[in-house]
């Protein structure tokens, strides 16, 4: 394997990752900037609120089956068992179009029943039932699966440099000929189908030799093939789930309570501080690809546990410090970067862009902290240090929304977040000792 050890290839594969995200981070000033000040604080909050539901039901309903693909993938590719990784493959791809599938129904009943909750008219209804369609039929997770199972972060950088590009190119399509909610939508639809078909020609492209013939293979086959795959996705999914809780649930509550514009506002504002901290999501990618490799190469647990250990204290001392480095950004840059991008109808959005962007940047600190839960095979860990960020969100939710608003409920994030943070410390600390 390249590089001079498992952190210079963390390093180097996130490099990759980063290329991509980079010129992401720098496009989606300039496609938010567009949809916002075309669509105004109102129709971006309707805007925001279809993407809101779409991904909600794709993260809940769908696996990280890429995860399970490097997992489980590590012996086959090293013993050059081409059959195995195509009944691997075979596995995680029909899980995922079993999933999509029961992601359309939910899609449904979330479109048409929650909608009118949100205020949203019929055709609203139906631009956020097409979009979660398109979201949940455009699979690629088994795609990027391939790609970090073969080190191939090049690749997997180059597909994910698609969706900006596109964005930006129907942005100003949108903001051209069609400057509503669905010009925009159909914008972020297309950059869905151009990742997804961009990542499976890669990963075609580069896994053909490594792959035999891929066919449906059930979930009860894939248990019996690769023992143990099936709890690991639903711990993985359920994980997933609660994040997605986390991150969706203040922005559905402002909708039906608040109002779109407050929704708008938030959405912005969460928008801003998760694009100044890409870098952790990057970083946790490259972490789980790299820890699950030394994993199946090492000997002893205890040999295994302090390659671990050394690996995370580099981690921390890099993320700590470029966390500390991106609050200090928001508080100096911030406001301007508000009134520019958008204009000074969204300065209500600087506080909760200080608030939000905190806790991304928390949770960027602790960027290392799940993927070697998962890694150690403590999926069940992570989910329970969830389910208590949850019960926390809820809590500080019904608490400080009534009085505070919108504000009150990025409070809440920042709270949930950082005990979530402080337990998936101690978590790891106890089963790396």
């Amino acid at each position: 394997m390249p590089g001079k050890g498992p952190f210079a290839n963390i390093a180097r594969n996130t490099g990759w990752l980063l290329g991509s995200k980079g010129l992401g981070a720098v496009l989606s000033l300039f496609y938010l900037a567009i949809t916002t000040r075309t669509l105004g604080p109102e129709g971006f909050g309707v805007f925001s609120l279809v993407i809101a539901v779409a991904q909600f039901i794709a993260r809940v309903i769908t696996f990280d089956s890429w995860q399970a693909v490097v997992k489980y993938g590590q012996a086959p590719l090293r013993d050059n068992r081409a059959d195995m990784l195509g009944l691997l493959i075979g596995s995680t791809l029909t899980i995922d179009a079993i999933s999509a599938a029961a992601g359309l129904g939910v899609a449904a009943l979330l479109a048409f029943g929650l909608g009118p909750v949100l205020g949203w008219q019929h055709d609203i209804a139906w631009l956020g039932f097409g979009y979660a369609a398109v979201v949940l039929l455009a699979l690629r997770s088994t795609a990027v699966g391939v790609l970090r199972l073969l080190d191939r972060f090049a690749a997997a950088a180059l597909a994910e440099s698609m969706m900006p590009v596109v964005r930006m190119i129907g942005a100003v399509a949108a903001w051209w000929l069609m400057p509503t909610p669905l010009g925009f939508l159909m914008a972020w639809a297309t950059s869905e189908i151009v990742v997804s078909s961009t990542y499976w020609i890669l990963a075609y492209r580069h896994g053909r030799h490594h792959v035999a013939r891929v066919r449906p293979v059930s979930p009860a086959q894939a248990q019996r093939h690769f023992p143990g795959i099936v709890p690991f996705l639903m711990a993985s999914n359920i994980n997933l789930s609660l994040v997605t809780v986390i991150n969706s649930l203040p922005i559905f509550i402002l909708g039906m309570f608040v109002g779109a514009a407050e929704a708008g506002y938030y959405r912005l504002a969460a928008q801003l501080g998760n694009a100044m901290t890409t870098f952790s999501q990057l970083m946790s990618r490259a972490i789980f690809s790299e820890t699950t490799r030394s994993h199946v190469r090492e000997g002893g647990t205890a040999d295994r546990h302090a390659q671990l250990r050394q690996l995370l204290r580099k981690i921390s001392a890099f993320t700590i410090f470029s966390a500390s480095v991106i609050v200090l950004a928001l508080f100096i840059l911030g406001k301007w970067l508000l009134v520019t991008m958008s204009g000074p109808a969204y300065l209500p959005a600087y506080t909760l862009l200080l608030l939000l962007g905190s806790a991304a940047a928390i949770e960027m600190a602790g960027v290392s902290f799940d993927p070697l839960l998962m890694t150690i095979d403590r999926q069940r860990l992570t989910v329970m240090v969830r389910i208590v960020e949850v019960v926390i969100l809820a809590a500080a939710l019904a608490i400080l929304l009534p009085s505070m608003g919108a504000v009150g409920t990025a409070t809440s994030v920042l709270i949930a977040t950082l005990a979530g943070f402080l337990l998936r410390a101690a978590a790891v600390r106890y089963h790396l000792r």
